[in-house]
């Protein structure tokens, strides 16, 4: 197992379909236990997490899902990338109650998210989401 200030991260690859959340939710979550991140940065890292992984399954058109994990300096840095291409969506009201709103979930529970748009000359969308602990 790596060391907890790991400066490399730990990679892992899922395959792009809905089922495989709950093994990106779980390796996120033993990542955050072996940190000692504490339930409440867990939780936000799990949420924002499972939308990026979500999104990049139903949205990339990729087969192949891949999470690292960093912790370094008290904070947690989650990346999720697929081979994709990033879909820009506007905002559709009749979605509104049950789709279109991962990125600003994201956005309200990290310290910092970066999207890394994938395009058709160079494929692949990176989303890191970035979440330190408070200092005493």
């Amino acid at each position: 197992m790596a060391t907890l200030e790991a400066i490399a991260p730990i990679v892992r690859s899922f395959r792009a379909h809905p089922s495989s959340l709950y093994q990106v939710r779980q390796f996120v979550r033993q990542q955050a236990d072996v940190a000692n991140l504490g339930s409440d940065l867990t939780d936000d890292l799990l949420l924002a997490a499972s939308e990026a992984s979500i999104n990049a399954i139903l949205h990339s058109g990729t087969r192949i899902v891949r999470v690292a994990w960093r912790y370094k300096n008290g904070c947690a840095e989650v990346l999720v990338q697929d081979d994709g291409v990033f879909q820009r969506r506007l905002p559709m009201p009749e979605l509104e109650d049950s789709h279109g709103r991962g990125i600003l979930l994201m956005m309200a529970v990290m310290d910092e998210v970066s999207i890394q748009e994938g395009t058709p000359r160079r494929r692949g969308t990176h989303v890191r989401l970035r979440k330190c602990m408070p200092r005493s």
